[in-house]
Order: structure tokens, then sequence, then C-alpha cells
């Protein structure tokens, strides 16, 4: 996540994207990155549970 925001701030300093476009960017992070794939986990409680019964096998 840092290397995304690090990335956005080189953009904005370099003149590739806007005040307006930075500030709208930050203000959405992370919902509206389109730079790192997002993905959803177990919950603790399931995952110990499958990995109980994996180790009961």
């Amino acid at each position: 996540m840092l290397s995304t925001w690090d990335d956005q701030a080189e953009k904005y300093r370099n003149g590739e994207i806007s005040k307006e476009q930075y500030d709208r960017w930050r203000y959405t992070f992370p919902a509206e990155d389109t730079t790192q794939r997002w993905a959803k986990v177990p919950s603790q409680e399931l995952s110990d549970m499958l990995a109980d019964a994996l180790k009961e096998e």
C-alpha cells in the first residue's frame, strides 16, 4: 500500500496528475485504487476450523 501512495505522490510531484486528481485519489483510497488487486480472506475462525479439519484427516 505504501508503494501505491508513493507512486501517486510521485505522479503529482512530476506534474503527471493535478492536485485535484491527487486529492480525489487519496480521499477515496483504497476504494478507487486500480493499481493493486484486493482479495477477501476468510476469518481467522474459519481458517482455524479448516486447518483443524485437515489435521484430522
